[in-house]
């Protein structure tokens, strides 16, 4: 039974804000004293780390720090205790302490790639991008990682930002190749093709996010909305211009994304 979290920088449901989602960690943990053996931590202990796990992503966070302890007591692995510790002191903004913790986690089991991830979006949080990415590189290259797809995502995502854009488009697209049910990749790599003047494929991975999308019941973040308005614009389909925009008005009224959209429909943008 596997049991942890990865980081992702966000999927379309979240407005592609940063949280915490579901990972695993190996099922060969550390020991206390650091040693690694495959059945450690025990059955109770690796109970309440799952408990811990999910009453955090459920935003309880008392609740997890309840367990999280109560694993700690009953001899969890250092390294596991470590990453979760780090994981709930980054979402209370203590990330001094976050990234002791995190320290703590990668010292104790060098080869686990899930804590480094997740070590990344942290610091791609405080704007430390370098940093960022040699974490998520490090992940992202571990094949018996199973969260490389994730890895690469966020890899885009730093890429982006530094306008690094062949290198974020290549990183997405390894990120979809290994995992096809990505949403922001998908998303991201649509509009990345898109400025590259392939019009063609940024139609075909819109279609595929949108797909992503409605399978895993997630709303559409701003820059999705605008996204498809424009291509729609683009395709002269202005029942879906005004789909897209009565949606982006509603849920988004204040954003750059809908000024942008009224300057569209105004004959400004096309």
């Amino acid at each position: 039974m596997e049991h942890g979290r990865t980081v992702r920088l966000g999927t379309a449901g979240r407005i592609f804000a940063l949280l915490f989602c579901t990972a695993t960690f190996a099922a060969c943990v550390s020991t206390p004293d650091g040693s690694v053996g495959p059945n450690a931590p025990g059955a109770a202990a690796r109970d309440y780390l799952a408990l811990a796990m999910g009453y955090f992503d459920a935003g309880d966070f008392d609740a997890a720090r309840h367990h999280l302890e109560n694993a700690r007591l009953d001899n969890a692995g250092q390294a596991e205790v470590d990453h979760v510790a780090a994981l709930l002191a980054a979402a209370d903004g203590d990330y001094e302490l976050a990234e002791r913790h995190f320290h703590r986690a990668l010292r104790f089991v060098r080869d686990d790639s899930a804590p480094r991830n997740n070590y990344g979006v942290m610091l791609y949080s405080l704007g430390r991008d370098e940093e960022a990415m040699a974490q998520f590189q490090a992940a992202a290259a571990d094949e018996s990682y199973g969260g490389r797809a994730h890895a690469l995502e966020n890899l885009g995502r730093v890429l982006l930002r530094r306008r690094s854009h062949d290198e974020a488009l290549e990183a997405f697209a390894g990120a979809l190749e290994l995992n096809g049910e990505l949403p922001l990749a998908a998303l991201e790599l649509s509009l990345l093709h898109r400025r590259n003047g392939n019009p063609v494929e940024a139609r075909r991975l819109f279609r595929e996010y949108l797909r992503i999308a409605e399978n895993q019941r997630l709303t559409h973040g701003p820059k999705a909305l605008l996204a498809g308005a424009e291509f729609a614009w683009q395709s002269g389909n202005r029942a879906e211009v005004e789909e897209f925009g009565s949606i982006l008005g509603k849920l988004y009224p204040e954003t750059a994304e809908y000024r942008v959209f009224m300057e569209l429909t105004n004959g400004e943008r096309c």
